[in-house]
């Protein structure tokens, strides 16, 4: 159970409510603040602020956590921008801020300065903005309708598609980069988008290179080898995993972390003595390789 600081007695109502949206999210995810400053851009002293009200968190910030705990994207959207301009009129009207802004002023600006709205120009103005938001909710809404009947099942499709895009993580990743290193990219969740960005051949032996955008990690893969043929995956300044053919004919490295697929190759040591590599991953996804053909019984094999 997560037990929460008290948040602090000065926080406008709007903000005060987006802060306790977000800690039920985190709460619903089940990551620690660690965890969350590995799975977004955000450390995890931000997050301690974010989640404590000392600091309205970026829109973005926002939208990450809803994404990580199924949240509804426009009620988040709705929150944040109520709690944004909360922040704006707090500060506009000498309040105290979610985080303190230096005051130059001597206090003789300070008392010349005009008095704060009354209680009642501030709901006006929130109530402004509540119709203006309910107002954009519902034209997105209106929108969404009329794409999914123009599309029908072509949404479906979009929507797989726009998952495997940079920065959007399936929900069954596990690993992002660095943390994916040495890991086996299908237990990891990585392979759910995975894609071929280069291809070559050793003998018989298909080498390729690939690559998860959701994961940022690639891995090489090879097929129609033999026990005891090696799938390494090269980066910068060497660094390398591997594994072997440990019986069939095809198998993959571990993962190393890649920002792009060109920051890496996809290599195959024969048990022949013969080696090979790709060149750098490249933008285009290219066509796996065939299937090796079924073996078939020579006439005097038992069957």
């Amino acid at each position: 159970m997560t037990y929460w600081k008290p948040l602090p007695d000065g926080l406008a109502s709007d903000v005060r409510q987006l802060v306790t949206e977000l800690r039920t999210l985190k709460t619903r995810s089940g990551l620690s603040l660690a965890a969350l400053a590995e799975r977004t851009p955000y450390s995890k002293s931000s997050w301690e602020r974010y989640l404590n009200g000392k600091t309205l968190p970026p829109r973005q910030a926002v939208t990450m956590l809803g994404e990580l705990s199924d949240a509804e994207p426009a009620r988040l959207a709705a929150l944040w921008e109520l709690a944004n301009a909360a922040t704006h009129d707090q500060q506009a009207e000498g309040g105290r801020p979610v985080q303190p802004a230096p005051r130059s002023e001597p206090p003789a600006a300070r008392t010349e300065a005009a008095p704060p709205p009354s209680d009642e120009g501030r709901r006006r103005r929130r109530d402004v903005r509540l119709l203006w938001t309910a107002a954009l909710l519902l034209v997105l809404v209106l929108v969404g309708t009329a794409v999914v009947l123009v599309h029908g099942d072509s949404s479906a499709g979009t929507a797989q598609a726009a998952i495997s895009e940079p920065g959007g993580r399936p929900a069954d990743v596990n690993c992002f980069a660095d943390s994916c290193a040495g890991k086996d990219p299908k237990e990891a969740g990585c392979g759910g988008d995975a894609w071929t960005a280069a291809l070559t051949k050793v003998q018989q032996v298909y080498v390729e290179l690939r690559y998860s955008d959701a994961c940022r990690a690639a891995w090489a893969r090879i097929s129609w080898g033999r026990p005891g043929d090696i799938a390494r995956i090269v980066g910068r300044h060497d660094s390398a995993r591997q594994n072997k053919v440990h019986y069939d004919t095809d198998t993959y490295s571990p993962m190393l972390a890649a920002p792009t697929p060109s920051a890496v190759r996809a290599c195959a040591v024969l048990t022949s003595g013969r080696h090979g590599c790709t060149g750098p991953g490249g933008d285009q996804r290219l066509t796996e390789p065939p299937n090796p053909p079924a073996p078939t019984l020579s006439p005097t094999d038992d069957t």
